[in-house]
């Protein structure tokens, strides 16, 4: 059975799911808007033996508020998790966010993480240039209603519209400069990359950004593309959950 902890930070308080395995260690890091719930199919799909955590981040889910959405202060929340659940070299499955959040955290805490599982995201590129970010923006106040309705229902991020379009435009420029990361991984990483389109972004954007994945091999023998998967950004942990699953578990062998 599924047991829960509260994890407290100096700016969050954090809601974590525990599973009752006790094999090989695997935290799941969401999606910038997402909860622990979007891991539901990926996780049906895994071994029970595997000891997993999944957690909602600040403002999501069952977490609280706070004031700071920065990817730094996230990032620092993944190693709060990892130490209030005494986990020991876990695999690190992230999801576009999370993907990013996976790769940093194992470059700059080499020998503590056991693998990456990178789902369609982390890709090594800049996109939004001065006219998407204006793009970025007019679709997140476009959609600040619908937003504040699925969050007061804990579906989805409880941020302003404002904040849900920085923590986009920085987690671009974050990427923009992942080559080092990669090149710095001293644990094996897996692609999983979707196809298709995905709202809000143009298809050339989409192939620009999935087609980085070959930069971050090329970086690093250890990172290589594990599977390409016929689900769009948001649909790949849906539809492609057995394909998620099967890197995860040729990383916890």
């Amino acid at each position: 059975m599924n047991s829960h902890l509260t994890v407290h930070t100096g700016a969050a308080r954090i809601h974590c799911t525990i599973g009752a395995g006790t094999g090989p260690a695997v935290l799941f890091l969401n999606g910038a808007f997402s909860t622990r719930r979007d891991w539901k199919h990926v996780l049906r799909a895994l071994s029970p033996d595997l000891h997993t955590v999944t957690f909602d981040a600040r403002g999501r889910g069952r977490s609280a508020d706070s004031p700071d959405y920065s990817f730094s202060g996230a990032l620092e929340d993944v190693g709060s998790v990892i130490e209030a659940t005494k986990l020991v070299r876990p695999v690190l499955v992230g999801w576009s966010h999370g993907a990013t959040l996976a790769v940093r955290y194992a470059a700059t805490h080499p020998g503590e993480v056991a693998g990456v599982v990178i789902v369609d995201g982390a890709f090594p590129v800049k996109v939004f240039h001065e006219k998407a970010q204006k793009r970025v923006r007019r679709l997140y106040r476009l959609l600040r209603v619908p937003m504040r309705i699925l969050g007061s229902m804990r579906l989805l991020a409880r941020m302003t519209h404002h904040e849900a379009a920085n923590v986009v435009l920085e987690l671009d420029e974050i990427d923009a400069g992942l080559l080092p990361d990669y090149r710095g991984l001293t644990c094996p990483a897996l692609f999983v990359v979707g196809s298709g389109p995905h709202k809000g972004s143009p298809a050339e954007e989409m192939r620009t950004m999935r087609a980085a994945a070959g930069l971050a091999t090329a970086a690093n023998d250890k990172v290589r593309v594990h599977s390409v998967v016929e689900a769009n950004h948001m649909s790949v942990l849906r539809k492609s959950a057995a394909d998620v699953a099967d890197a995860v578990a040729s990383l916890t062998r």
